[in-house]
């Protein structure tokens, strides 16, 4: 990587780690656009526009981190930490079924942290749904297709099937 973008992207970050989300947005969106082929820049874009959109008067879409997301996605489909992170906003906004999916490849890139990645996805899905319906998840039977998948992923993550889990319990 060349050292003018090198020091774009630190000076970002530097910006964001200081909470600066509207700088750091700026910059990074310019970098994507300098640099539409680096992962990278889209990633950070994604990150920083995650992080600002929780902020008062962030004008950021969840479609624009989507987009950067996906376009860093494209750019270095080998990186897990770009698909679980994609996955992990997914689940913030309400897309399970896009976070499933993200975390399900994350997973496939880097077999050594599925389990971390599965029971993950599990504890977040299920707790982004309890805190997203609130009392309606206190009847069993509304809250049964997502205890189901979020105990089907934690069974994954431990490398055991229903069967063999029944049985220990």
């Amino acid at each position: 990587m060349a050292d003018d973008l090198e020091k774009k992207l630190n000076a970002g970050m530097k910006a964001m780690d200081e909470g600066d989300f509207k700088k750091a947005y700026t910059s990074f969106k310019k970098l994507c656009a300098d640099n539409p082929d680096i992962a990278e820049c889209w990633y950070y874009k994604a990150e920083c526009g995650n992080m600002a959109s929780g902020m008062f008067g962030a004008k950021v879409s969840n479609d624009e981190i989507m987009e950067a997301y996906n376009k860093a996605i494209e750019l270095d489909g080998d990186n897990c930490d770009y698909y679980q992170s994609y996955g992990l906003f997914c689940i913030s906004i309400n897309k399970y079924d896009e976070a499933e999916k993200a975390y399900c490849e994350a997973a496939a890139c880097d077999e050594s942290r599925s389990s971390s990645l599965y029971s993950e996805f599990a504890v977040e899905y299920f707790n982004n749904v309890m805190a997203s319906y609130g009392e309606i998840m206190e009847d069993p039977k509304a809250r049964a297709p997502y205890a189901k998948k979020a105990l089907e992923y934690m069974l994954k993550a431990l490398e055991l099937d229903a069967e063999e889990a029944k049985s220990l319990l």
